[in-house]
């Protein structure tokens, strides 16, 4: 007893001292495996050895096939296609080693002579018929349905790509998930297109690998035959009875494992995404309901009637069939009273039941509260609670329809994605009001009256209304809110009236558009090269992160989102940032030598109708000195220029601006690219809405007319 004991207690020890083997030795057993099947190419392998491999190709057919009746979802066994790929590619390299062995001995092995003898009973014809069936099934029928529906099921998966993307952004503007749950939707997106891609053409090398066995088996027993009768001196019976059983045999070990994956390749592309697997989903849904089982049981018996059929047998049959319809009519009648759907899922609400998740304890709820106060959110709309009807589709609000107008005119402007808005009630605010905050700042605020019109005068003129006078929050217009029933006498006199939710759409258009750099995040630029590098890799490739990181790209798009130009056209700001990095990395110089390839795009947006751009200009003794007066600072580089000059150099500009403005000329400045970034630091603070341009950024085509030009405040003095 005790040496027993002590074996056990030496056995426990022993087995306790072997540990699983390390991810970085899982790693390596792949790339090994791969460079031994190489050697099945052009090393002589042993008839002890073939056997071994010739397992393991049986093997790993039923494995993959259980793995694939075992998995919930495609994506759950995403490697897949690479496992196609590579035990193809194993069999036909052990094809390779086994014709060898076959040709140059005779002889390939127990398992292979054990297929050619036993399974085929002795009988070539028929061990050749059974592997030509076999293959005609694997190449007729399975692989060349697998590959149709992979088609057909990568060409549907990019076809709903679009549809899925916008659905996930609807659910996010919402508030039904949140942007962790959102990014987690992106990428099992991304997921599954990549993998139904890949299965398309790993489908292709199942089909090719049965097409493979076919040939080789006209080879191989042609070869043999040859080889027979004049290398080993067989007498032609011998050599054909010979080459034919072990070919037949070789083909038998190689195509029922191709015959497995087949068949797990046409398993993976056909389940539908559920949460069972393809077993459970089968039993289920075949015997849960009653009606097909009764029908089916009643034929059973009817065809027992046939003279010379089974009786016994097919009672047998319809007694079963009968068994389980009644089985599965009692789960239909408690689902029905459970609220259950009949695949056993809860029903939706107003179907018997609740499909509710279980409730938070009280603990996670504390915790989830405390979670949402850590989040900053991008982009924020604070509303009273007298503005929730707006928000609301019940109540016949549309805001978040309009929101997501917002973001699309953005993007086709713009040419970036703004982030989605959470939207929240705070009772802090008057009904009405509502503030608009950028990273947890606002922005904006207005107040808003549901019960009426806003009515505004383009020009500013216009007869005094008698309703509330305000300012328009969106361009600071003076406007008066009216009553419905005035709205008609307010268009006769000229203004513009529009309602409520016009009045905040409006308002979050320009908020969003005077501060869109604001906006874009470092995660939204990763984005956008990702959707560039799918068209242009190679704009991609060259520049990012060899040259320039996302972040100092992020800093550039920036700049230029900063005074309205859109980056839309990012394949071309990239492959500008990657012929210029290595002059400067400074984001203003990249900016300007960005603007400069722009410049077509730049000077169509401030032309007329005639091509014209009215600008101001500087004397030239003005850009010296400003650009002798640059100095670099922690801010970047700003033109430090004395007090009194500037002063002076301010008032002037003033001046020009204002009558610019008294014309209808919205202020443009024309100046070099060298002081062009650091001169617009100083103005863009003083002259709302005003543009500045360099002259390099002016195309061929577009006519330059000078408003005026400041002159040099030395000689004002």
């Amino acid at each position: 007893m005790s040496a027993q004991s002590s074996a056990g207690a030496g056995l426990a020890s022993l087995l306790g001292r072997l540990q699983a083997p390390k991810k970085s030795q899982m790693e390596a057993l792949v790339p090994f495996a791969i460079l031994a099947a190489v050697l099945l190419l052009v090393v002589r392998i042993p008839s002890g050895l073939l056997d071994v491999f010739v397992i393991l190709s049986l093997i790993s057919g039923v494995v993959i096939l259980l793995n694939t009746m075992y998995v919930n979802t495609p994506l759950d066994f995403s490697i897949f296609p690479a496992v196609i790929l590579f035990t193809t590619i194993f069999r036909l390299f052990l094809n390779v080693a086994t014709t060898r062995s076959i040709l140059s001995n005779a002889e390939a092995g127990h398992v292979i002579n054990t297929f050619a003898t036993y399974v085929t009973g002795g009988n070539e014809v028929v061990g050749l018929v059974i592997f030509l069936i076999i293959v005609i099934i694997n190449f007729v029928v399975v692989t060349h349905g697998a590959q149709r529906i992979g088609e057909v099921a990568a060409r549907f998966t990019l076809d709903a790509l679009p549809g899925k993307q916008i659905s996930i952004d609807a659910d996010l503007n919402a508030g039904v998930i949140n942007e962790e749950q959102a990014r987690s939707r992106r990428r099992k997106l991304e997921r599954e297109t990549e993998y139904f891609g890949a299965m398309d053409g790993a489908s292709k090398f199942v089909q090719r690998d049965a097409m493979a066995g076919i040939i080789l088996i006209i080879v191989n027993i042609g070869a043999g035959f040859v080889i027979g009768m004049l290398q080993m001196h067989m007498g032609a019976a011998e050599a054909l009875s010979t080459f034919t059983s072990l070919t037949v045999g070789d083909g038998l070990v190689a195509n029922i494992p191709a015959l497995l994956i087949s068949t797990a390749t046409g398993i993976m592309v056909t389940k539908a995404a559920s949460d069972e697997t393809v077993g459970l989903s089968m039993i289920t849904q075949l015997t849960n309901q009653s009606k097909p089982l009764m029908i089916s049981g009643g034929f059973i018996l009817v065809l027992m009637m046939v003279p010379g059929m089974p009786k016994v047998l097919m009672a047998l049959a319809a007694g079963s069939l009968f068994a389980i319809a009644i089985v599965a009519k009692r789960t239909e009648e408690q689902d029905a009273a459970g609220g259950t759907a009949p695949d056993g899922s809860p029903k939706a609400d107003g179907e018997g039941g609740q499909s509710q998740p279980e409730p938070m304890t009280e603990e996670e709820q504390a915790r989830h509260n405390l979670e949402q106060l850590l989040t900053v959110d991008l982009l924020e709309l604070e509303i009273g609670y007298g503005l929730i009807p707006l928000v609301d589709s019940e109540q016949g609000g549309d805001l978040l329809e309009r929101v997501n107008g917002i973001r699309k005119q953005t993007a086709i402007a713009l040419g970036f994605i703004v982030p989605p808005m959470r939207i929240r009630d705070n009772i802090t605010l008057r009904p009405g009001e509502y503030n608009v905050k950028i990273r947890a700042n606002t922005v904006g605020h207005g107040e808003l009256m549901l019960d009426r019109y806003l009515a505004m005068s383009p020009t500013g003129e216009g007869p005094e209304l008698s309703g509330v006078k305000v300012q328009e929050p969106a361009f600071g217009l003076d406007a008066y809110w009216i009553n419905p029933d005035e709205r008609a006498i307010a268009e006769a006199d000229g203004y513009t009236v529009v309602d409520s939710a016009t009045v905040l759409a409006t308002h979050l258009t320009e908020l969003v558009r005077r501060n869109c750099a604001e906006l874009l995040s470092r995660q939204a630029v990763q984005e956008l090269i990702d959707l560039t590098k799918q068209k242009f890799p190679t704009v991609v490739q060259e520049l990012v992160p060899d040259k320039l990181g996302v972040g100092e790209i992020q800093r550039v798009l920036m700049l230029l989102l900063a005074e309205g130009v859109s980056i839309r056209n990012l394949p071309l700001i990239l492959e500008v940032l990657s012929d210029h990095c290595n002059v400067s990395k400074d984001p203003e110089v990249l900016n300007e030598y960005v603007r400069v390839a722009l410049g077509r795009q730049i000077a169509s947006e401030h032309a007329d109708a005639e091509g014209r751009i009215t600008v101001l200009t500087l004397d030239p003794r003005i850009e010296e000195k400003v650009a002798n007066s640059l100095q670099n600072t922690t801010t970047g580089t700003i033109p430090v220029l004395p007090p009194a000059y500037l002063r002076k150099l301010i008032d002037l500009a003033t001046e020009q601006v204002n009558r610019m403005q008294s014309q209808g000329y919205v202020p443009v400045f024309i100046v070099s690219p060298r002081i062009r970034p650091y001169l617009r630091k100083v103005f863009a603070k003083l002259f709302g809405g005003m543009v500045m341009l360099s002259y390099g950024e002016i195309a061929g085509d577009v006519e330059i007319r000078t408003f005026a030009s400041i002159a040099n405040p030395e000689e004002q003095a």
